[in-house]
Order: C-alpha cells, then structure tokens, then sequence
C-alpha cells in the first residue's frame, strides 16, 4: 500500500542539483482547513532523465481525495509535514537516449520514515525543469544504474517487511510470503 496524494497536489519543487540529496516542498489541498506545506529530505537522486535538475509540480485542479473515495476527513490528515527517508523512482517521464529510464510519463516515488512508500503519477504538462545542471553531469555507467536499482529494490522490500510486521501486529497472523522477484535459473 502506498500513499497516493496526487490528487490533493497544489504545487511544489524538488531539487536534485546535490548529488545523493532530493530536497524540496510541496503544498497540499485539504477540504475545510488550510494547505499542508510539506518539506523533503531525501537521500538518493532522480532518474537520468531530470537528473541534477531542480523541478517545478502543479496541479491546476487540486481536490480531496477523500471526497472521491467517500471518506470523512481529509486524506492529508496523517501526512507528516518533514518527509524524511529515501528515493524511489523519480522520474519526469523524458526519454534518455530513445528510452524512458522508467514510465513514460511523470512519477514521483520516496520512502518516508513516517508515512511509508508515497507515489505521486503526474500528467507531464504538471512537470516543469526550473534548474537544469543535466549538462555538467557525465552519464551514468551501466554498473551505477545497476546499483541506483538495487537501492530502491532494497527500499522497497523494506517497506513490503513493515506492511507484513503491522499486518501481524495488528491481527496476529503473518501474511502469506509473496515472491517479489526471482532470477531465471540458468
């Protein structure tokens, strides 16, 4: 389960231009009570395609994402305001040498220690460059795209074992293991 507050987005900017480091804010829309302003410090950088950039987000038609799934409050209600933790897949869906280094349109992934995996998918007129220092970066070689991959694979396990632990805290069962990905046998 991830957070998905891509509806309740107003605006925000993120910024990679220190390598390892994505920092930045991001306003969200909730019914009946001000914006949250949240602010992230993340260890990691984005894809290759907005790497060492800094981006501009907005959503023209912020909204509750609570009123579409018929819930009382407002979904950004246990959103921590200081997003500490790791980055996922940030891409801004711009092809790489005739590629996408991951979707094909804008998505936005971290792993907060407070709310767990959050997942913002954008449409790409909602991604703006502001800062771009792509220019001044030599490319990434096969081996560093290797490991970038195997950090967020690590991160995701991880959050996939702290689902599992509070799914038996919860009820006192473990779930059922599930096969996440497994190497063909040669």
């Amino acid at each position: 389960m991830a957070w998905r507050p891509y509806d309740n987005l107003i605006e925000g900017e993120l910024d990679n231009t220190t390598a390892g480091k994505v920092r930045g804010w991001l306003c969200f829309y909730r019914d009946g009570n001000e914006p949250l302003t949240v602010y992230l410090d993340l260890v990691g950088d984005f894809h290759e395609d907005i790497r060492g950039c800094k981006i501009r987000l907005t959503n023209p038609t912020p909204q509750e994402r609570n009123d579409l799934l018929e819930r009382d409050g407002s979904y950004m209600d246990a959103f921590d305001q200081h997003q500490v933790g790791h980055v996922g897949d940030i891409t801004a869906g711009l092809q790489v040498n005739g590629e996408y280094p991951y979707t094909p349109y804008p998505y936005l992934e971290w792993y907060s220690e407070a709310n767990g995996r959050v997942v913002l998918e954008l449409e790409p007129s909602q991604v703006a460059i502001v800062e771009d220092r792509r220019a001044t970066l030599p490319p990434l070689t096969e081996e560093e795209k290797t490991r970038a991959a195997s950090k967020r694979k690590e991160h995701f396990v991880t959050e996939l074992v702290k689902l599992c632990d509070a799914a038996e805290a919860s009820t006192g069962k473990r779930p059922l293991p599930v096969v996440i990905h497994a190497e063909p046998k040669a």
